[in-house]
């Protein structure tokens, strides 16, 4: 699917040792950014184990200078944090996975040791808390590059991103939950109509100076960039049909483009090698079937793949090329 890059969003100890080998071997064929995972039972010693992991990577496709905490859950399990109640369980603002006091410290001590931040968050209080987490942190330890990271932003609310934009964190949508599928019908029954309004909103954050980035939540979503691209353009259902849900969300093709290359590729700490089609960078490159701007936005994820090159050297083509 033309995946040269990617961040992988929970790794455990095993899983690093994994990609450590793969890397050593030379079977590792696709860049990965390991967000290492840390929770509250792991205890503060979790970060120096994290902070050794990651200064003894030396390999050519393998960092490990992130780690990842769960802030919330999920709608359909009414854990996914509010500022007001479910619709259907009032009372009930869901659950959080990391209290606030656990996370200013744990998120503090994470950027005092330079690993990046990169959080879980779902609804408008757990994105609340993390920016406080986020914002604790720069205060206490001064300027520098950070390059904080939320995952899924679902339910963000616009003062909370115009305060990712001041604070520098970049948002990682899932850009096919921005369609009227099962799962986004069952969370706006959960939270209402009105409230659902705010639901994903790309649009929005493009206007409020945050940062873009194209996420898959795979394997539990399909990792097909072009896919997630399609939806973030029409807001439609893949397979087609019925009308766009909240159209004013929706991005343009040059901006998910950007979210899917080099946004991705900045927020990896990698922009100097990769994300773009630039001399002295590494021939990480995709061919494509038809030019993107010539498709129309419902057939974008029929454009087939052609080849994928990472560093200049093919690991996957197409058999319509002809290869020598």
């Amino acid at each position: 699917v033309g995946i040269t890059s990617v961040i992988d969003a929970r790794v455990t100890t095993g899983m690093l040792d994994a990609y450590r080998r793969a890397d050593a071997t030379g079977e590792l064929s696709v860049r990965v950014l390991a967000s290492q995972l840390v929770e509250p039972e792991h205890g503060l010693k979790r970060i120096e184990e994290l902070v050794s992991a990651a200064s003894s990577l030396h390999g050519n496709r393998l960092s490990a200078g992130s780690a990842k905490i769960f802030v919330d859950g999920e709608f359909g399990e009414h854990t996914a944090a509010l500022e007001a109640p479910y619709q259907d369980r009032p009372g009930d603002r869901g659950a959080l996975r990391a209290e606030p006091a656990w996370l200013n410290e744990t998120v503090r001590r994470l950027d005092a040791a330079g690993l990046q931040v990169h959080l879980h968050v779902m609804g408008d209080r757990a994105i609340r808390l993390a920016l406080d987490a986020i914002e604790g942190a720069i205060k206490a330890n001064g300027p520098r590059e950070r390059r904080p990271h939320l995952a899924h932003v679902a339910l963000p609310g616009q003062d909370n991103l115009a305060r990712m934009a001041a604070l520098g964190i970049a948002a990682d949508f899932q850009m096919l939950w921005a369609q009227p599928d099962q799962e986004m019908r069952r969370a706006v029954g959960l939270l209402g109509e009105e409230r659902s309004r705010g639901l994903l909103p790309i649009r929005s954050a493009f206007e409020s100076g945050v940062t873009v980035v194209g996420g898959s939540d795979w394997p539990s979503e399909s990792i097909h960039p072009l896919a997630a691209i399609q939806v973030a353009l029409t807001r439609r259902p893949l397979a087609g049909g019925g009308a766009a849900w909240i159209p004013e969300q929706r991005g343009s093709l040059a901006e998910m483009l950007a979210a899917y290359t080099l946004n991705g590729a900045r927020l990896a700490g990698r922009e100097d090698l990769t994300g773009s089609i630039e001399t002295g960078k590494a021939a990480d490159l995709v061919v494509l079937e038809h030019d993107l701007f010539e498709v129309e936005p419902m057939d974008l994820q029929q454009v087939r793949i052609l080849l994928t090159l990472l560093d200049g050297v093919p690991v996957y083509r197409d058999p319509v090329i002809a290869w020598p």
